[in-house]
């Protein structure tokens, strides 16, 4: 903002203020009437529309949506803090000083609701009146505003309170009361537009301009409604509570967008607007509450000066403590660092497995610096990704290791605007933190890796052993032993040929006993007669297994994982016979992405405070050193549950 609108800003919001608490102040005296002490209530609720305006004015001066909020924001509580005044004259019996005050109230409250109505829906965020038909609208809301104006200094009727009247007024312009009645319809075509506007809008303000498109057909409503009772009943004199009760719906409608999307860029004055925000609205708390209760029992201006008082002290000891707070809301840790790194220590401390270091990671670094979207790259692909990045610019920022960048951290900021250098040296940092942890995941997943392929490797090696064995060693072994009882046969009775030839035959049927004996120590033999669902089957009914389930056929599978799930099955209705005799026990395989392994009993179930032995931790090795999981858990209501899951190939159906 320029040198001399600065002051403008600051100079609207502290009347603002002042007004809202004359309003207040006056509440305390108990001798206004219902309608003024609502009206001084949302007036003061209302101060958050002059926020809104000066929050977008600080970084777009020229911005007409920010000045129609500052003035609507500042006129309305002027409006109310004079209304006030004026109930306060016709109490004290001076209805002449009452009628000035309630005079020159009027235009303020003009000013204050219907350009929000008007003008502010219909340039809002930052449109212009750059076609036909919104300079066409922009020229009847003028015409409004003006016969509006003219209707409230002029008309006898402007004033509705009794004793009280128009110093100025002249009874013809009674007439252009009907300005009042066209307001709620005017007001909608801005709503309209402003729909159009939001839809056609793609950008990453897209979800913040439909929700204020929503919420300002809330002020044509109420205008509607005013209208519509004010007709049935006569009774107007809740009109004024529910325009500005609209009104403030759209200028939160704002704020929210302000806050959460990043309308408008101005997170850089955001932490400041929400500070002394805060501290306004304490202020008039404290010293509404220390008016009312001291003046229960003390008359005078004790109460006023004791609240003014109260008031203060409470406010200072707040500040530090309320921009700490907001600050963090707003730009996350970037003004304490060593909370962010011990942040991020816990987070990766508290990650139990490999899989969710990275994700704590992106977590973390989003959340110290308020970012929408962080994703973490190495060795040529995303690893994972926290928030959801939107159409918009994103940056990217190298992960520097052992002198070497060994991926990128993508980022995207809620207002897609530049990091100050305070947040980029914070997020240096980070990133030098996450990019150690980048390493430590990418070695994992490369050790993993080679670690399954050396398993699947061993596994099919042996399969091949298995059956050259199998096919051609031991019908070779079994022939010679043949042989040798032709031999045996032949040679009659030659006493040394045949006690030789029966020691070769039982030289050879050891031969063939160690060739099985290997072949079922290198794979299963039942593995390669049954496949993998007979074995499993085959041994769950020697053991007693009631319930069998096999979805669907089951693809040829990788030697290693045949081998691996048939020993945890093994193993499983092993520990079930041994541990749950007689309870029911079933089995189920699947294919879903993946090998899914599940055996299940009824028995007691794990005991607390149990400790895996051997058998249970050979069975989670087993699955580790594929890349899969092993999982033994109590079952619900009673018995164990064994659950077993192995990645595939792509290449398996």
């Amino acid at each position: 903002m320029t040198a001399h609108r600065r002051p403008v800003s600051v100079a609207a919001i502290t009347v603002a203020v002042l007004f809202a608490v004359l309003g207040l102040a006056l509440v305390g005296t108990g001798e206004l009437t219902w309608l003024s002490v609502m009206l001084s209530v949302i007036a003061a609720i209302y101060l958050s529309v002059a926020f809104v305006g000066a929050a977008i004015l600080r970084t777009q001066p020229r911005s007409s949506t920010g000045w129609i909020f500052l003035v609507s924001g500042t006129a309305t509580p002027v409006a109310s803090g004079l209304g006030a005044a004026s109930d306060v004259a016709v109490h004290l019996g001076h209805l002449r000083l009452a009628s000035w005050l309630y005079l020159v109230n009027m235009p303020f409250a003009l000013v204050g609701v219907p350009l929000v109505a008007t003008f502010g829906i219909l340039l809002f965020p930052d449109r212009r009146l750059d076609t036909r038909w919104r300079r066409a609208l922009g020229w009847v809301y003028a015409i409004e505003l003006a016969v509006l104006f003219v209707w409230a200094a002029l008309s006898t009727d402007s004033i509705d309170v009794p004793g009280v009247y128009n110093p100025i007024g002249v009874p013809a312009a009674n007439v252009l009361v009907i300005s009042i009645l066209v307001l709620g319809p005017l007001s909608l075509f801005a709503c309209v537009s402003m729909w159009r506007f939001a839809r056609r809008g793609p950008g990453p303000y897209a979800t913040a301009l439909r929700s204020a498109a929503w919420v300002s057909f809330v002020v044509p409503a109420a205008y509607l409604t005013c209208v519509v009772v004010g007709i049935t009943t006569g009774n107007t004199a809740a009109v004024a509570i529910l325009e500005n009760s609209a009104a403030i719906a759209l200028g939160l409608a704002a704020w929210v967008g302000i806050v959460r999307h990043g309308l408008f860029d101005t997170r850089a004055v955001l932490s400041r607007t929400l500070v002394y925000g805060f501290l306004s609205v304490v202020l008039v708390m404290v010293y509404v509450v220390v008016v009312v209760s001291l003046g229960l029992f003390v008359d005078g201006l004790v109460p006023q000066v004791a609240a003014a008082g109260a008031a203060a002290l409470a406010v200072l000891p707040l500040r530090d403590l309320a921009q700490r707070r907001i600050n963090q809301l707003v730009y996350g840790l970037r003004d304490d660092p060593a909370a962010a790194f011990a942040r991020l220590g816990d987070r990766l401390d508290a990650a139990g497995v490999p899989e969710n270091i990275l994700p704590a990671a992106a977590r973390t670094v989003a959340e110290a610096l308020r970012l929408r979207y962080v994703a973490i790259e190495a060795g040529g692909e995303i690893l994972c990704t926290y928030g959801r990045a939107v159409p918009g610019s994103t940056e990217q920022l190298p992960l520097p290791f052992a002198g070497e960048t060994i991926g990128h951290l993508t980022l995207q900021t809620r207002t897609d605007s530049d990091l100050l250098p305070d947040e980029r040296r914070l997020l240096s940092g980070l990133a030098s933190q996450v990019a150690v942890a980048a390493r430590a995941i990418v070695l994992t997943h490369a050790l993993q890796a080679s670690r399954q392929r050396l398993v699947a490797a061993r596994e099919e090696e042996r399969r091949r052993l298995r059956r050259d064995l199998h096919d051609g060693l031991g019908p070779t072994l079994a022939g010679i032993a043949l042989g040798i009882d032709t031999a045996r046969r032949a040679t009659g009775t030659d006493e040394p040929t045949t006690q030789l030839l029966a020691t070769l035959r039982h030289a050879t049927e050891a031969a063939v006993d160690d060739i099985r004996r290997i072949v079922y120590d290198l794979r299963p033999p039942i593995l390669d007669e049954l496949g993998l669902a007979g074995a499993v089957r085959e041994q769950a009914m020697q053991l007693g297994a009631a319930d069998i389930d096999v979805s669907g056929h089951l693809p040829a599978l990788p030697a290693a994982v045949e081998v691996a799930a048939y020993r945890i099955a093994v193993e499983a209705l092993t520990n079930a016979a041994r541990h749950a005799p007689g309870s029911p026990v079933s089995v189920r395989l699947a294919v879903n992405g993946g090998l899914e392994l599940s055996i299940a009993d009824g028995g007691a179930g794990l005991p607390d405070g149990y400790r895996a032995g051997v058998g249970l931790n050979s069975m989670r090795e087993r699955a580790a050193e594929l890349g899969g999981r092993c999982v033994i858990s109590r079952r619900e209501p009673c018995g164990t549950l064994v659950h077993a899951d192995f990645p595939l190939p792509e290449a398996a159906p």
